[in-house]
C-alpha cells in the first residue's frame, strides 16, 4: 500500500487537496527512512485498530494517486516542476475558498498576483481590466475559473510570476499551512484537545530522543559508550540465539521506537501524523493506544 501512495514531489503539487497534500508529502518523507516505514510496518500488523482505519484511508488515497498521476501527465510537456511548490503554494494563497480553481473575485482579492497581472498586461489599465484579460489568457477552457494546470501554464508562459522573491514565499507558504490552527480550549475541562495531546506526545518524543542519547545533535563517542540506547538494546536482542527480534514483543516495540524518534525530527511527516490523529477519530484512538505503548517500553527497557 506504501509502495502505491509514494508519490513525486511534483506529482503531490499536483493534488488539489491542500489536505491530500499533506498526507502525501508525509508518505513520501517516511519511506525516505527505512526505519519508519518499519515501525509502520509493525503498527499495521500487530494493531488491528490501525489496519482497518489504514485500509480505509488507503481506499480514499488510491483515487487520488491515479488522478495525479495523470495531472502529472499533462504538466510534464509545459512545466517546470524545480518551480512547481512554489506555483502551488502561490495559487492556494490566492484560491481563498479552497475550491481548486480561482475565480476572477479571487484575483480582485489578491494583491500580490494584481501587481504582476500590471506589469505583464497594462498597468495604465484600471484592475478590473487587467484581471478581466488575465482571466481571458489563464482560463484555457473559458470555463471561468482558473484551475490549477491553467495557472501554473500561466507562470510558464509569464516568467514575472517567478521573480516572487523568498521572503513573499515563506509569507504564503505559512499563510497557506493547513496545519495554522489557533490553540482552542477542550470543552471537556481539564482534558487537553487532541491537538494539544499530539503536541504533548511529539515532545515526549524529543524528550525521549534526548535522555536515550538519540538525539542526531549530540555528540557520540562509541569508546565512551555513548550510543543510542535503543539501537544498543536492539543490537542485543539479535545476537541473542535464544529471541529473534522480529518476533519478540520487546523487539518489536523498540523498533517502533526508533522510528517514532527519527519520524519526530521529520516535518512532513508530523504534519501528516498530526492531519491523521485530529481528522481519523480511529487513528487518534490508535495513536493513543501506540504512545501508551511507547511509554511502558521507555520504562521497562531503560529505567533510570
Amino acid at each position: 500500500m506504501i509502495d502505491d501512495l509514494t508519490l513525486s514531489l511534483e506529482t503531490i503539487e499536483c493534488i488539489s487537496d491542500a489536505r491530500h497534500r499533506v498526507l502525501f508529502r508525509g508518505i513520501a518523507a517516511a519511506v525516505a527512512e527505512p526505519q519508519v516505514r518499519n515501525a509502520f510496518n509493525i503498527i499495521y500488523r500487530d494493531l488491528a485498530p490501525i489496519r482497518v482505519a489504514g485500509d480505509l484511508l488507503f481506499g480514499q488515497l488510491s483515487t487520488v494517486a491515479i488522478e495525479a498521476l495523470e495531472r502529472d501527465d499533462e504538466l510534464l510537456e509545459t512545466i517546470d516542476h524545480t518551480n512547481l511548490a512554489k506555483t502551488r503554494a502561490f495559487f492556494d494563497v490566492i484560491d481563498d475558498d479552497n475550491s481548486g480553481g480561482i475565480d476572477r473575485f479571487e484575483l480582485l482579492e489578491s494583491p500580490e498576483l494584481l501587481a504582476l497581472i500590471g506589469l505583464d498586461i497594462d498597468s495604465s489599465r484600471d484592475i478590473e481590466t487587467n484581471v478581466d484579460r488575465f482571466m481571458a489568457l489563464a482560463d484555457e477552457n473559458g470555463d471561468g475559473t482558473i484551475s490549477f494546470a491553467e495557472f501554473a501554464n500561466a507562470v510558464v508562459s509569464h516568467p514575472q510570476f517567478q521573480l516572487v522573491d523568498d521572503a513573499l514565499t515563506a509569507a504564503l507558504l505559512s499563510s497557506s499551512s493547513v496545519l495554522s490552527t489557533k490553540k482552542r480550549g477542550s470543552v471537556f475541562g481539564l482534558r487537553k484537545s487532541p491537538e494539544e495531546r499530539f503536541d504533548a506526545m511529539l515532545n515526549q518524543c524529543l524528550l525521549w530522543e534526548e535522555c536515550l542519547g538519540c538525539s542526531p545533535n549530540k555528540i557520540t563517542n562509541a569508546n565512551m559508550g555513548e550510543e543510542c540506547a535503543v539501537d544498543v538494546q536492539l543490537l542485543e536482542l539479535q545476537q541473542k540465539d535464544d529471541k529473534k527480534e522480529d518476533d519478540d514483543d520487546d523487539g518489536r516495540l523498540l523498533q517502533v521506537l526508533k522510528g517514532s524518534l527519527i519520524g519526530a525530527r521529520c516535518k512532513p511527516l508530523v504534519e501528516a501524523l498530526k492531519m491523521c490523529y485530529l481528522e481519523y477519530s480511529p487513528l487518534r484512538l490508535g495513536g493513543d493506544i501506540i504512545f501508551k505503548l511507547l511509554k511502558q517500553v521507555v520504562k521497562t527497557q531503560f529505567p533510570k
